[in-house]
């Protein structure tokens, strides 16, 4: 928390300290030390289960105890792998709903890898929190979590998901917290821009001087990107060729906006520190983070979007020769200190629209033109899995949890929690962005924003439908199967560049495939969407997407602000729906361990959204899903529950060994034991982006029975309201 009078003396105002009169008792742990245990030695009120038979053992461990004489002990020998874990996890326990708790206990721990400690609410999903790795001694740890508002229980648990030799968990207390992060009042302000993101005012330049910075060190690609940012800040001058994957796209994209009109021949600089000597007039000097305190790289790029500034170490520094406006070396001892910091000082003078959750040691710097050119906050949590310099996680969370509910609703938040395994679980991070009424644009490996947000595309080229092959004809003896792409396209960069490879693929076109699309990805690239709209076949479909997890959207705020919240939410998604002529949309609801998206909440799409043909819901099958409720019609709206499940991976490695024959059997298999068993039979089905090029789905159509017809989501919408029509009253089967 901070430590200013003046953030304290506000506090009570935000969120509203615990009265302890009028507070309920906190829920009592059963048995949290241990001590008591049943027949076979287990430990009484405490359930435990190993999942996809992981090699791991939960035990009560009589040898080891921080206090009395039992703990709880977890092993795992099995690496990291989709369903394998082990946990231990509380019968239901009674908690007050929108109540902020904090649980201690004491933890020690002999080679510990990926485990954690988390709350799971009845019907509402989850919550959790890695533990520390490696060796330690017994220490004290907390975790504080948010109970949603339709919450009536909730369990703690422990949980091994990677190799551990052994965590011991002993001692464990509840306690609610003297600050509430529940039912907190909104702090309204009026968007600064019509769109969801804020654009580069134009016009394009007839010559965009061009700096190909690909094979330059990171620290003078930091101080090149932020030179783009304030370049770039009034309108598009400075375009650089960064490190992409796949390399040379940003070439790609530079000749089809020379094919396209919208720029001409280019000023490609001989060496890329020429770009500082043309632009020095909007440079006042470097701001020198502290090679000693990783978050004060974060911070330089902060204050160089305030001061005009570049980034810099202290020997790009030397190398630049810019005056210091600000030097970060020796100040703090933690990295949220310096958070704090410019939160407190440099908030008035930010971005309270748009947010960046920045690993500070990334060598993705390519999207952070546009983070100094619209002076955007930038923060990173750490896990206790990072071990690095000025790290605290539960500060650090401290901290984002009271600047996100400072801060207004509706606002996408760039960057991603993770890189390279560090960091806060990417589920975990989106939602609790979600409960404060944030979602995630997946910026982190963008490029050139700062020019591409200029271009304005005319409105025809998104709203102009596209030819669809003939609906096939209902037959009572069929099941039609949509299978979609829908785990990455939330993503802006993914557009910009994975996409792009697969639709290289010269099988694409030959079966339906419909794609989930981030929406707002016409505010900041909006020439790699009109490459993608112009070269769809007529068996690409495009339906629209957010990452955010709608069942918790907004729910850490108070009710009347929550609906105007999601009224605006709803508002601003039709209109991007409408702007690139979807019938259609994608929602995230949590887990699929969790329930699937109530009614309620659907309604206030299907109510909100004028002419919105389906949702496809769900990303997996949640476990109160089957054939027999997955489809349904909700105020005119097809519903549509997935029905398969998908394999994740923990590695790029583990996804780059994936192959064709191994997927292809398993997801049939997917396909085949969920399918409706009665006929006509309708299906929503996904295939995951990073695996499943076209060729992959030629081949799993072939591997289908017979019976099973494969259709856009948009054909499988139209037979299912013509059966469903055709059973209506007075009406017979077409």
């Amino acid at each position: 928390m901070m430590r200013t009078a003046r953030y304290l003396a506000a506090l009570p105002a935000l969120f509203g300290l615990c009265v302890g009169a009028l507070a309920a008792p906190p829920p009592a742990v059963p048995n949290p030390g241990f001590e008591e245990a049943g027949p076979d030695g287990w430990a009484s009120g405490w359930i435990r289960g190993i999942g996809g038979g992981a090699k791991a053992t939960i035990a009560v461990d009589a040898s080891v105890a921080r206090s009395g004489s039992r703990s709880l002990r977890i092993t795992d020998a099995t690496p990291t792998e989709a369903y394998k874990y082990a946990l231990a996890n509380t019968d239901w326990l009674p908690a007050e709903p929108q109540t902020t708790y904090t649980v201690r206990f004491w933890a020690r721990g002999r080679n510990v890898g990926k485990c954690f400690v988390g709350a799971t609410f009845e019907k509402a999903g989850e919550q959790r929190q890695p533990l520390p790795v490696g060796d330690y001694e017994w220490r004290p740890l907390t975790f504080r979590f948010t109970t949603p508002e339709t919450n009536q229980r909730w369990s703690l648990r422990f949980i091994a998901d990677g190799v551990s030799d052994g965590v011991w968990v002993d001692d464990i207390t509840v306690e609610r917290c003297p600050v509430q992060l529940a039912n907190v009042a909104e702090v309204q302000e009026p968007r600064p821009y019509p769109d969801w993101f804020p654009r580069t005012p134009g016009p394009m330049p007839k010559q965009l001087v061009v700096a190909d910075i690909s094979k330059e060190t990171t620290d003078l690609q930091a101080a090149l990107v932020a030179l783009q940012g304030l370049a770039n800040r009034t309108r598009p001058r400075l375009y650089l060729i960064n490190q992409t994957n796949p390399q040379r796209y940003d070439d790609l994209w530079l000749a089809y906006m020379k094919e396209k009109g919208y720029t001409g021949t280019e000023r490609r600089l001989k060496q890329p520190l020429e770009a500082l000597k043309l632009f020095r007039t909007d440079v006042r000097g470097v701001v020198v983070w502290d090679p000693e305190m990783p978050g004060t790289i974060n911070v330089a790029w902060m204050l160089a979007g305030v001061m005009d500034a570049l980034p810099a170490s202290p020997d790009s520094a030397k190398l630049l020769g810019l005056p210091v406006v600000e030097d970060l070396r020796g100040r703090w001892k933690r990295n949220v200190d310096a958070y704090r910091w410019v939160y407190e000082r440099y908030w008035s003078r930010m971005s309270h629209h748009l947010l960046a959750w920045e690993y500070p040691l990334t060598n993705a710097l390519s999207s952070r033109d546009v983070m100094v050119q619209h002076r955007v906050f930038l923060f990173w949590v750490s896990a206790h899995t990072d071990r690095e310099k000025g790290a605290d996680p539960q500060a650090e969370m401290e901290f984002v949890e009271e600047m996100l509910a400072r801060t207004p609703g509706n606002v996408p938040v760039m960057g991603w929690p993770m890189f390279n395994d560090k960091g806060v679980e990417e589920y975990s991070a989106v939602r609790l962005l979600s409960e404060y009424g944030k979602w995630v644009p997946g910026t982190g490996y963008n490029s050139n924003v700062s020019v591409h947000s200029a271009i304005r595309p005319s409105p025809a080229i998104f709203t102009r439908k596209a030819p669809e092959p003939p609906t096939p004809p209902l037959r009572a003896d069929r099941v039609y199967v949509t299978t979609n792409i829908m785990d990455s396209g939330d993503a802006h960069w993914y557009w910009q560049f994975h996409q792009r490879r697969i639709w290289a693929d010269p099988a694409r076109g030959s079966v339906p495939i419909g794609y989930a699309m981030n929406m707002t990805t016409l505010d900041t690239l909006p020439l790699v969407l009109q490459w993608y709209f112009e070269k769809r076949t007529p068996n690409d479909s495009f339906f629209g997407l957010l990452y955010m997890n709608a069942p918790v959207y907004g729910s850490r705020f108070r009710a009347a602000d929550r609906d105007r919240i999601w009224s605006q939410y709803v508002a601003l998604f039709d209109l991007y729906r409408r702007k690139l002529g979807m019938d259609g949309l994608e929602l995230y609801n949590g887990g699929s361990s969790g329930p699937t998206a109530p009614t309620a909440m659907l309604r206030r799409f299907t109510k909100g959204m004028p002419g919105l043909r389906y949702i496809l819901a769900d990303l997996g099958r949640h476990t109160d899903v089957n054939a027999a409720n997955a489809n349904t019609t909700l105020d005119g709206v097809s519903i549509f529950r997935t029905l398969t499940n998908f394999r994740v991976w923990t590695t790029s490695e583990e996804v780059a060994n994936k192959k064709m024959e191994d997927e292809n059997p398993w997801l049939v298999g997917e396909i085949t034991t969920n399918a409706p068993k009665a006929r006509p039979g309708f299906m929503s089905t996904l295939a995951i982006s990073w695996c499943y090029f076209p060729a992959w789905l030629v081949d799993l159509n072939r591997r289908l029975p017979a019976d099973y017809v494969s259709v856009s989501p948009g054909a499988l919408d139209r037979l299912y309201r013509q059966e469903t029509a055709g059973h209506a009253p007075g009406k017979g089967r077409p």
